[in-house]
């Protein structure tokens, strides 16, 4: 099972959305202080209170996370684990989505005039993208392999 490189580009691709669900990945900013930091399941506020606006993001992101887990493990059924690898992208494809949305979506009233700044870790789900649809690949490869020597035989 980990001799596949599948098999790899599927446990780079979950610990990147781990490491993403865990981490900082955007924050307001104002007059360039930061009044918010955002994370995939709340955002503090400048006195430290934590808001859950942001759980789609988490809603999102976790399940991809889990699905591409478990991908890993049903490595027998190649047609079921290229499904979820292009399930899991188009997840990806809508945790983006959302993350556009909470980034323009901000109280004005509150802090005055503020702009977003994503952060660093904000960038791994889609590396995490990359990993998947190159797992895809290489797993239709290997579909087809299987399916050329059958019909040696």
């Amino acid at each position: 099972m980990w001799q596949r490189k599948q098999t790899l580009f599927l446990l780079a691709a979950v610990i990147l959305t781990v490491v993403c669900l865990c981490m900082q990945i955007g924050s307001y900013n104002a007059a360039g202080l930061d009044v918010a930091r955002v994370y995939n399941l709340w955002f503090t506020d400048p006195l430290g209170h934590r808001h859950f606006d942001t759980w789609p993001l988490f809603a999102i992101l976790l399940p991809t996370a889990a699905l591409g887990a478990y991908t890993i493990f049903i490595f027998r059924n190649r047609k079921i684990q290229a499904l979820f690898c292009a399930l899991n992208v188009l997840l990806i494809v809508g945790w983006y989505i959302c993350f556009f949305v909470v980034a323009q979506t901000v109280d004005n009233k509150t802090w005055g005039t503020v702009d977003f700044r994503p952060s660093w870790p904000a960038v791994l789900p889609a590396i995490a993208l990359i990993f998947y649809l190159m797992a895809r690949h290489a797993i239709n490869a290997d579909e087809k392999l299987v399916r050329s020597l059958d019909r040696i035989r």
